[in-house]
């Protein structure tokens, strides 16, 4: 039976658990301005709100976690073929490529600037929030055995848009991570930005925490940037029991 647990010194009172829970597990208390576990016994192990709330207060224990294994890119094939229909990913044209690359570009930038400015320094939160729900879209970064492993899974995934150069050090607990190619390098480049002081490489560089803070089991956070020539982030692992 899953388990909820809300650490209330973290709590920052946003009411996103709340709002998200599908069974209504949690209730505001308006008394303490924080969130609680009023009906622990509805919880259905969902984890949505754990993946939403930006306080990473709250744990959801001895739930069994569903990934969606569709999405490895084998499998994908094998359906493919079974289906005998082509995806639709190969029916497109450099012509569609590229359309849909500027419309990206102008999107992204008014995302992250709209973030910052309704949330301030919790646009990082966002960040690391999409790193962890995009880490469930992955399954096959799970299987890594070492930290080494998975930077090498993650490398081959990102390759195209995202080639990085790893470093570890300290067993693992800290990871420096270079991109001689980062796609963002361009976007914001082409905004009239500075490379790695953008909103958008903010809101990346979290994303990333998010995603080898979900394969990992550990808790990274970001710790240093430099953006001289090509960017370079430092992820450490953070105190485990924050």
């Amino acid at each position: 039976m899953p388990t909820v647990q809300i650490d209330e010194p973290g709590c920052r009172d946003c009411s996103l658990c709340v709002d998200i829970c599908p069974t209504d597990v949690f209730e505001h208390n308006d008394a303490e301005n924080i969130a609680k576990v009023a009906r622990p016994d509805d919880c259905i192990g969902c984890t949505s709100c754990a993946y939403l709330c930006p306080s990473r207060c709250l744990t959801v224990s001895d739930a069994i976690e569903q990934r969606p294994f569709h999405r490895i890119e084998k499998n994908a094939a094998l359906i493919a073929h079974f289906l005998q229909q082509t995806p639709a990913v190969a029916q497109l044209s450099q012509a569609d490529y590229d359309e849909a690359l500027q419309d990206t570009h102008v999107r992204l930038k008014a995302l992250a600037d709209a973030l910052k400015e309704i949330m301030g320094r919790g646009q990082r939160a966002v960040g690391r929030s999409a790193g962890t729900l995009a880490a469930a879209h992955m399954p096959e970064m799970y299987e890594a055995g070492s930290t080494a492993d998975l930077l090498a899974a993650l490398r081959r995934r990102f390759v195209n848009a995202f080639d990085f150069d790893a470093k570890v050090e300290q067993e693992g607990n800290t990871i420096a991570l270079t991109f001689p190619n980062c796609a963002l390098r361009k976007v914001v480049s082409k905004q009239g930005e500075v490379a790695g002081t953008a909103n958008l490489c903010d809101l990346f560089h979290e994303y990333w925490a998010g995603l080898m803070s979900a394969f990992s089991g550990r808790n990274y956070g970001v710790t240093t940037l430099s953006a001289v020539g090509q960017c370079s982030v430092r992820f450490q692992i953070r105190d485990e029991n924050r």
